[in-house]
């Protein structure tokens, strides 16, 4: 694998490992759900499809950081 390679796993595989990391977060917190019985919107139940969302955000960021370190392993 050349260094141009090895360069762009980590910096492609970094970079949507954060942005796993950001959705991840923010479908967890859920900012823009309200609930009449609770104050804060983290307590209020999780809809289907932003379960989804959050499943599919936690895996691309497994996988995306699984693509940095191997970008990290072969360029050494």
């Amino acid at each position: 694998m050349t260094t141009r390679t090895s360069l762009a796993l980590i910096i492609g595989g970094g970079a949507l490992a954060v942005l796993g990391v950001l959705v991840s977060f923010t479908y967890f917190l859920q900012p823009w759900r309200t609930c009449p019985d609770d104050d804060a919107a983290a307590g209020c139940p999780m809809l289907a499809t932003d379960a989804t969302v959050l499943t599919v955000a936690m895996i691309v960021t497994v996988l995306a950081a699984a693509v940095a370190v191997v970008g990290m392993v072969n360029r050494r």
